[in-house]
């Protein structure tokens, strides 16, 4: 089986249904991720097939989570997941950050072989950030704790916006550390096809968020 059939199997049967042309970018993207992780090292996973699991399949099944219009993903990396969610909604605006200058070469590389538009790619640490209240979701994918995570972007997500933090196993003891500045609105969990391990989204909102 080709990756564009593994990939577009596996998001079907998740429920999700990309055009031909948006699963052809993100093989594309796919292809791109092998080559520079020889160079780069951007992600432990070396075999194709895991990365369409682990990773593409693994940022799909965000997609009912993101309704607002401006998404900045905290901790990207290699992309993950905003650079997939900015290939299947380009009618929203994604802001990519990462500290590491590795990890954002490579997808201004992306961003410009794949001709995405709705993307900005910034290499600077989440502290450092200047648009405070702008975002409809702040996301996170393995970043860092729910208490560092929330401490760390604040201050980023507008009066209406929440957090989305992509977690492995129940977090149960990072909840209880969540500062009081905070919400948990629900602890969904996600379906990812082939992926045994457990995972799930954390909800959260700034507390008097309308």
């Amino acid at each position: 089986m080709t990756h564009f059939d593994t990939l577009k199997k596996g998001a079907h049967s998740m429920g999700v249904n990309l055009s031909d042309e948006t699963l052809s970018t993100l093989v594309k993207y796919l292809e791109l991720l092998q080559k520079w992780n020889k160079a780069y090292n951007l992600t432990a996973i070396r075999d194709p097939e895991q990365m369409i699991h682990l990773h593409l399949l693994d940022s799909l099944a965000t997609l009912p989570f993101i309704t607002g219009k401006e998404i900045i993903d905290v901790g990207t990396g290699p992309g993950l997941p905003g650079i997939i969610l900015a290939i299947c909604l380009p009618e929203k605006n994604f802001t990519l950050l990462d500290s590491n200058g590795k990890k954002t070469r490579f997808l201004t590389q992306v961003k410009m072989e794949l001709g995405i538009k709705n993307a900005i790619i910034l290499n600077e640490r989440v502290e450092k950030h200047a648009l405070k209240g702008h975002y409809d979701h702040v996301i996170s994918r393995a970043f860092a704790s729910l208490e560092d995570m929330i401490n760390w972007t604040l201050l980023l997500p507008n009066k209406t916006g929440n957090f989305l933090a992509m977690k492995g196993v129940y977090p149960e003891s990072e909840i209880q550390q969540l500062p009081k500045d905070v919400v948990v609105l629900d602890i969904s969990p996600l379906k990812v096809t082939n992926v045994e391990a457990e995972r799930h989204l954390v909800r959260m909102v700034r507390k008097g968020s309308k």
